[in-house]
């Protein structure tokens, strides 16, 4: 554990051959790994925080939890502090539904065989912020970048810390100060991704109905669809335009949080956003079931009002960004750490390679170019439009079902079977990806349309009560059946299309009112 001023034992410098913004899970990751992989280098972590916040970023994927536990090695911390997590859960609603027993649900049948994790942040942030610093990495903290210049593999750092003001040059600077994009803001490479207007609002719980009692006290039987535990998977509750998270933490708090669109749901534009939260969570059903004795932690409720965003450059000559520094697209799926872990994992080599004299100006390119092509592959074939569908069980069971399958078969499996290590590739990264790439915006975009016709017609929500979808996650035969389940929703809906559009000419129909979950916002004209 280091010290208040973050001294690790190491004589301070006043030059370093790598210097990290940010001392959270990015900044933290590679400083370690650059100090297990080559000792002899010198490292600076400069954090600003006393302490680390309990940030949003929860639920890792299995990539992610892959890279936390073959990676970084933290088997024992995962297991000691952290949850377990069971895949994805989906739950759905309209005016039929009270409750969970009442519901269309789609999640996991049995436990996933894949290790992925419920994560405090703050507990898992500075352990692995402890860990680099017994690797021995030096610590500046609290301490404020005031200034970064940045040069040809030649860069200087002016820090602040006590009310002394410190300079260190370094050959390479890495930016990890998630959302504050310190050094992607100075060099102007962060931009808003204004094709996917979405907003958050979030905060921990304490008291909240643990799900599998509910389900274990449901005269309909509930507990008898499901093998392993529902509330260890990331809960969804979803309706047109917006998706609410519920996701356990391992001291007893529940994270919930909103996300929506603002094109199709207001709740941004109320003056008490507080309240608005509150009000929207007490209407939702079947999540209120869970909530009648259930309060806020005090002080702990958040909000943005911009999510996505993006670098035009991932990498310079002696400089990177990783993590929330560079890019951020959406909480649905949770990529966050996933990015996380291939950002720092590719920045890494690129470091170790230049310490080696192996780096050149064309791997540096490929690097971004790879990142930037898996970040807008990645919008454009799954989440653009997405939240004109969230509320139809079929169409985004169908659209999860199919993402998940590739998610496995392209990338989670050959890391596990064929690689048998995390691997730094980005999902859609390979220019050979282009074939998954259009067959996902293929089907996406065909639910979009899909989801418009029910509103036409007066069909929205109508399917959202009363069914199980069940989902499977390992590495056998598991995402082939995901795969066909959700081919076979996808043709059934589209059969279904034929019969709206059939009946539209036919017999001429007014726009139909959209059934919505009770009390959920109306969707934007």
């Amino acid at each position: 554990m280091s010290d208040g001023n973050g001294s690790s034992g190491s004589p301070r410098r006043d030059r370093y051959d790598v210097v990290v913004l940010g001392g959270a899970i990015a900044g933290a990751a590679t400083a370690l790994l650059l100090k297990r992989e080559r000792p002899s280098l010198s490292v600076l972590v400069v954090e600003k925080s006393r302490e680390f916040d309990a940030k949003v970023g929860e639920a890792t994927t299995e990539m992610s939890g892959m890279f936390l536990t073959r990676r970084l090695a933290l088997w024992e911390h995962l297991e000691a502090e952290q949850l377990p997590k069971e895949g994805l859960r989906y739950w759905f609603a309209n005016p039929r539904v009270e409750r969970h027993d009442q519901a269309t649900e789609t999640g996991g049948f049995v436990r996933s065989l894949v290790p992925s994790f419920q994560l405090r942040r703050d507990a898992l942030d500075q352990h692995v912020l402890d860990l680099a610093v017994a690797e021995g990495v030096e610590l500046a903290r609290p301490a404020r970048v005031r200034d970064v210049r940045v040069g040809h593999f030649a860069h200087e750092v002016e820090i602040e810390s006590d009310e002394q003001v410190r300079r260190v040059a370094c050959r390479w600077v890495i930016d990890a100060t998630g959302r504050a994009c310190l050094l992607g803001r100075t060099l102007g490479l962060i931009e808003r991704n204004e094709r996917h207007p979405t907003a958050a609002m979030w905060c921990r719980w304490k008291g909240v109905r643990h799900i599998d009692d509910v389900a274990a006290r449901s005269s309909a039987g509930l507990a008898q669809r499901n093998v392993s535990s529902r509330r260890l998977g990331t809960n969804h509750y979803t309706g047109r335009g917006y998706w609410v998270w519920f996701i356990p933490l391992g001291n007893g708090e529940t994270s919930i949080g909103i996300v929506w669109d603002r094109r199709l749901v207001d709740l941004h534009e109320r003056a008490d956003r507080e309240a608005a939260y509150r009000e929207f969570l007490a209407a939702l059903r079947p999540a209120s079931e869970l909530l009648d004795r259930a309060t806020m932690r005090e002080g702990d409720f958040r909000y943005y009002s911009t999510l996505a965003y993006a670098t035009k450059q991932y990498m310079g000559d002696g400089w990177a960004l990783v993590g929330d520094a560079a890019a951020f697209l959406d909480p649905y799926y949770s990529p966050g750490l996933d990015h996380v872990a291939f950002s720092v994992e590719a920045t890494v080599n690129k470091v170790l390679d230049d310490s080696l004299g192996r780096l050149t100006p064309a791997a540096i390119a490929e690097h971004n170019e790879t990142f930037l092509r898996s970040y807008w592959r990645f919008f454009e074939s799954v989440y653009e439009g997405k939240y004109l569908y969230m509320g139809e069980a079929d169409l985004l069971s169908a659209a999860m079902l199919l993402d998940t399958a590739q998610y496995y078969i392209f990338v989670v499996t050959p890391a596990y079977r064929l690689f048998g290590r995390f691997h730094w590739m980005p999902v859609l990264g390979p220019k050979e990806a282009f074939f998954a790439y259009y067959l996902m915006r293929l089907y996406h975009s065909r639910f979009r349309r899909l989801a418009e016709l029910r509103r036409e017609a007066g069909e929205t929500g109508r399917r959202n009560d009363g069914r199980r979808i069940r989902a499977f996650f390992d590495l056998g035969l598991a995402p082939w059946r995901m795969g066909a389940r959700g081919l076979r929703l996808w043709l059934v809906a589209e059969l279904d299309g034929l019969r709206l559009r059939l009946r539209r000419a036919l017999r001429p129909h007014p726009s139909g009112e959209p059934v919505a979950a009770p009390g959920a916002p109306p969707p934007a004209a």
